[in-house]
């Protein structure tokens, strides 16, 4: 298993590089705010995108680029099973983006102490508490579920950035609709992605078992 891990993370270097210059992207646009007070906010306006990024970069690749170049039939004939290959890519993936996430989230925390924030408004209930890190689990395994149906990253990665911008509008919409306190909103969105996370992971674990 350790083994297997190393591949894997050797397999996503790149991915999480791009992550982490990302993040690198965040802390100097913060600096800039400290400098520019007129520039108050941008970085929680921006904030959102790491969903997307996650989505875009690490999770619609993850799979579609091992049919397309063919290198997962290698991983399959090394007396390892198609469901334990992808719950290890998908775990060490899994824990990049909660780490990003987690980074952004101290970022964001020192940009914007809490006691200075309506926490319902979109910019920090976006980026604080647990809905961040349920989002970016459903963004990434959104990516890997289309990236295995459709095998093809052209396809997938712009499709999965589009629907997780969708599924951010959505959120919004579900918050105006039920006005719940801040953390049983959390709460209730969070399961919500968690549980689309589960059943993406599902629909591409069916679609890995279905290819030949």
């Amino acid at each position: 298993m350790t083994g297997l891990v190393w591949v894997a993370w050797r397999g996503q270097r790149a991915q999480a590089t791009a992550i982490a210059v990302l993040l690198l992207l965040y802390g100097a646009t913060i600096v800039v705010e400290r400098l520019e007070p007129e520039l108050s906010g941008l970085t929680f306006q921006l904030a959102g995108f790491l969903a997307g990024a996650v989505c875009l970069i690490w999770g619609a690749p993850l799979i579609a680029r091992e049919f397309e170049t063919g290198t997962y039939k290698l991983a399959w004939t090394q007396s390892l099973s198609r469901g334990r290959w992808l719950a290890v890519t998908l775990a060490t993936a899994a824990a990049g983006a909660l780490a990003a996430t987690a980074v952004l989230a101290a970022l964001l925390t020192w940009a914007l102490p809490q006691a200075e924030a309506d926490p319902m408004a979109w910019p920090y209930y976006e980026s604080h508490g647990l809905v961040p890190y349920g989002r970016v689990l459903f963004a990434l395994t959104l990516g890997v579920a289309l990236g295995a149906v459709t095998r093809h990253t052209r396809i997938a990665m712009p499709l999965s950035l589009l629907l997780v911008g969708a599924s951010q509008l959505a959120g919004r919409a579900l918050r105006g609709g039920l006005d719940l306190p801040f953390w049983p909103m959390q709460g209730t969105e969070t399961a919500a992605y968690l549980t689309l996370a589960l059943v993406l992971t599902c629909i591409a674990y069916l679609a890995i078992r279905r290819r030949a």
